[in-house]
């Protein structure tokens, strides 16, 4: 039964893995899910704030996208921010990324991790995260 519908934010800036994303998204069967894409970090963190009335209920994250926020990566900047939202405090964020070192990145800001290279090789981790932070 899909009864509940759940809200997620996607920030990438990548068009292909936008497309992937949505497609995981409409064909996960356990909840009624919908969600917004963002191709920026800033466009991201814009969307999450103009939702602060009604929260995303989990944030999916690359971690490469613009370049302007060096030597710290995108996604670090977004998530930082992000955590300095109270209505955000306690939501779920997941990086999801093929960066070598994504387990570190994600550990030092206290999220949860995706590597692009394991959804690849197993589809089935997708789904895997989105029953941990949904259900």
């Amino acid at each position: 039964m899909k009864e509940q519908t759940k809200r997620i934010l996607i920030a990438e800036d990548s068009s292909e893995w936008q497309r992937f994303h949505a497609e995981q998204l409409r064909s996960y069967n356990k909840l009624n899910l919908e969600f917004d894409i963002a191709s920026s970090a800033r466009d991201a963190l814009e969307l999450a704030q103009q939702n602060i009335n009604n929260p995303y209920d989990l944030i999916l994250s690359d971690l490469q996208m613009e370049t302007e926020f060096l030597p710290e990566f995108a996604g670090e900047w977004f998530v930082k921010n992000l955590k300095n939202i109270k209505e955000y405090e306690n939501t779920p964020v997941v990086l999801i990324s093929a960066t070598y070192n994504i387990a570190f990145i994600a550990s030092s800001l206290g999220v949860d991790y995706l590597s692009k290279r394991s959804i690849v090789s197993s589809p089935l981790s997708y789904f895997f995260m989105l029953d941990e932070h949904l259900l």
